[in-house]
């Protein structure tokens, strides 16, 4: 993962916590942005007009980044070298400008992505073909960068598909932005920790105004601390900042210096009525805790922090341990019931289902009474879980583990087919989201317990696995899916190992029932999940490419 990861895992976070995210790679395991998910497609077919260093678009250094200049490397390919702030070899996603410094010593330049563009960075040359005079990852701000006067200039904007999709971005160079002192708590050892005892709350008001990254999380941030003589379940929340902070971190610290991380059991918008964010924390032990107070984009000024202690068991659901497991009822059909796991706490470590080991840092538990000998389970995400399920026999206090289900990618449908039951007997499953992160977009999913192994699992009017309708498989890049020749339009969606969308085909018209995809060329060799979307009916099919 090299430089990118130390920018965000510093000290004795690397290891720890980027391993768990190694199946669904993350620029940031700290950071939440909750924004639309992205659904514009990335059929590479028309490269950008600046899509090569020769052809660079021209930018004028000007005195305010008022008028910014639009770009988009959502088809962009690869013209550059390996630069070194980011993975060597990677197939960056690159468009390039130039500029002449003019008399500036020092420029300003901000990168600021669109809803649709996931992963952003640039890098700053002496000539199109020159030496790296400047690199950053995903920056949230202005940044001032020294220059020689009068010089030309060549700026390269990218995104590393490792990580996430380019699209939409605005992009300006202009003089330097003014410099503001940072605050006296902008290192951890700054925050001056406050006692809150369970069934209060502590307000914290503060200003994350030129913050720096003191700490290596990638970010700039402001230090807030508070100290729990008994264990605790805590809530934070940005309640009364005014305006909303739309962008914060999600990982809470035991120590300062920083050491471990721990990670909220859910998250959302809706607890504070003013539209900010609110997180909870289950089961805290007695000591004293750091957070950061992320300076980015929007979210930048003044803000309010409010930590609240509860009662341990306060905030978690109720099968959060698997003493409270929630009973499942078995049908010959899938007939789901809706669930999430809020705020939940971990009660077993993860396991590896196939694709490594992930976080089970927000599991809960169900049961159910074996009327078959095989039986099916279906797991399927309303949002962007990435649900891994592992089943049990024996009892809460003496538990066997039996199986377990995790398929590739968040958002996809997982289907736990177990055999050898003992009719009559109780087991027990357990599902969580296979990463750090909480499904904050939709965080809720359906489950449904089936007698057999031959089932289609439905959401709404129906969602299906559906291994026959897409043809060949394996394939070399092309393939045909078979639809409804009664439908009208229909979306293929497909979706890479780590959840993330690399191929967009809308088709209006499918009067002949087949649908042809053209991606050779277009796919590496893997594994991928091909989602056909025909207004009525969703279906996910594994899809294999050599």
């Amino acid at each position: 993962m090299k430089t990118r990861i130390l920018l965000v895992c510093a000290l004795l976070l690397t290891t720890c916590l980027v391993s768990a995210q190694s199946k669904r790679a993350s620029r940031s395991p700290f950071l939440a942005f909750p924004r639309a998910a992205h659904e514009a497609g990335i059929e590479r077919g028309t490269a950008p007009p600046n899509d090569n260093c020769a052809d660079a678009q021209l930018l004028t250094v000007t005195s305010d980044c008022s008028a910014p200049i639009a770009g988009n490397n959502a088809e962009a390919t690869t013209d550059g070298v390996d630069n070194l702030c980011d993975d060597p070899g990677a197939d960056l996603l690159d468009v390039w400008y130039t500029f002449n410094s003019s008399t500036e010593d020092t420029v300003a330049i901000t990168l600021a992505n669109g809803p649709d563009m996931e992963d952003w960075a640039f890098v700053l040359y002496d000539g199109c073909a020159g030496t790296e005079v400047y690199c950053v990852i995903v920056p949230f701000s202005a940044l001032n960068v020294p220059v020689s006067p009068d010089t030309d200039y060549w700026l390269r904007v990218y995104s590393n598909p490792t990580y996430g999709v380019g699209g939409s971005f605005t992009i300006c160079v202009s003089t330097p932005v003014a410099v503001i002192p940072p605050p006296t708590n902008d290192e951890c050892s700054g925050a001056v920790p406050q006692a809150v005892a369970i069934g209060n709350t502590v307000t914290f008001q503060g200003d994350n105004s030129g913050a720096t990254d003191t700490e290596g999380l990638g970010q700039g941030s402001a230090w807030e601390a508070f100290t729990l003589s008994e264990s605790a379940d805590i809530t934070i929340d940005y309640c009364g900042t005014a305006p909303a902070f739309p962008n914060f971190f999600v990982v809470l610290f035991p120590g300062c210096p920083l050491v471990g991380g721990i990670y909220p059991g859910s998250y959302n918008s809706t607890a504070c009525t003013d539209g900010n964010w609110s997180m909870c924390f289950t089961g805290l032990s007695v000591g004293t805790y750091y957070y950061p107070v992320m300076a980015g984009v929007l979210s930048t000024g003044p803000y309010t922090l409010n930590v609240t202690a509860e009662p341990v068991g306060t905030n978690s659901v109720s099968n959060d341990e698997c003493a409270g497991a929630v009973p499942l009822t078995s049908y010959t059909w899938c007939n789901p019931q809706t669930f999430t796991n809020g705020c939940a706490s971990q009660s077993l470590p993860a396991v590896d289902c196939g694709f490594g080991v992930g976080a089970a840092n927000d599991d809960v538990w169900y049961s159910f009474t074996a009327t078959a000998p095989e039986m099916t389970i279906g797991g399927i995400p309303n949002g962007t879980m990435d649900i891994a399920m592992e089943l049990f026999s024996g009892t809460c206090g003496s538990l066997t583990s039996i199986d377990c289900a995790d398929v590739l990618g968040s958002g996809g449908t997982d289907t736990l087919v177990t055999s050898g039951l003992t009719v009559g007997n109780t087991y027990y499953l357990r599902v969580y989201d296979f990463r750090l992160q909480y499904a904050f977009l939709d965080p809720t999913y359906q489950l449904c317990l089936v007698e057999g192994s031959n089932i289609n699992l439905s959401v709404g009017e129906a969602i299906a696995e559906n291994v026959s309708a897409l043809f060949p498989n394996p394939t070399t890049g092309d393939f045909r899916v078979q639809v409804d020749p009664r439908v009208t339009q229909v979306n293929i969606r497909v979706i890479d190992a780590t959840g993330r969308t690399v191929f967009v085909l809308n088709e209006r018209n499918a009067l002949s029932g087949t649908v042809h995809v053209h991606a050779a060329g277009k796919l590496a060799p893997g594994l991928y999940t091909v989602r056909v979307n025909e207004g009525r009916t969703l279906s996910d099919t594994r899809l294999i490419i050599e």
